[in-house]
């Protein structure tokens, strides 16, 4: 689920890259949606680019990780324990590394996923754009 990135002048170039790699295998998801999920070593959610679907979180002081598409879900749960309050944005993620008992933040997680592979390389070497085709040469090499 791509977050909105063709006119963002302040991304990355390593993040455009891979999202514009990623374009030509996926279309954009506009929602509204959340995508919750967990494999055992991660857990999180991701907000579709439009970001419609309302989802908060809470962490308390214990490492409890509280997450609903409303706030006070648990009225319950005593207010001095939260050691911080937050919201997923739109096209963000949100994601928990279950072994090491950590948040891992939106921007580190795609930092991490954008230098992995050499996006900019691939687009460069394969990609061609419709306006680079003639369609005069395509006709001259067809026998009919």
């Amino acid at each position: 689920v791509p977050e909105a990135w063709q006119n963002d002048t302040a991304m990355g170039a390593d993040k455009r890259a891979m999202y514009e790699y990623l374009s030509c295998k996926l279309e954009p998801w506009d929602g509204p949606a959340l995508i919750a999920f967990c494999d055992g070593n991660y857990a999180g959610a991701v907000l579709d680019r439009n970001g419609l679907r309302p989802s908060r979180y809470y962490v308390t002081e214990d490492q409890q990780v509280i997450f609903s598409s409303e706030v006070g879900v648990l009225p319950e749960l005593d207010q001095t324990r939260v050691i911080e309050k937050g919201r997923l944005e739109p096209g963000k993620i949100f994601l928990i590394d279950l072994q090491n008992n950590r948040i891992i933040r939106d921007e580190e997680f795609k930092t991490k996923v954008a230098t992995a592979r050499p996006y900019r390389q691939w687009l460069d070497e394969n990609l061609i754009s419709l306006n680079d085709l003639s369609i005069e040469k395509q006709f001259e090499k067809q026998v009919f």
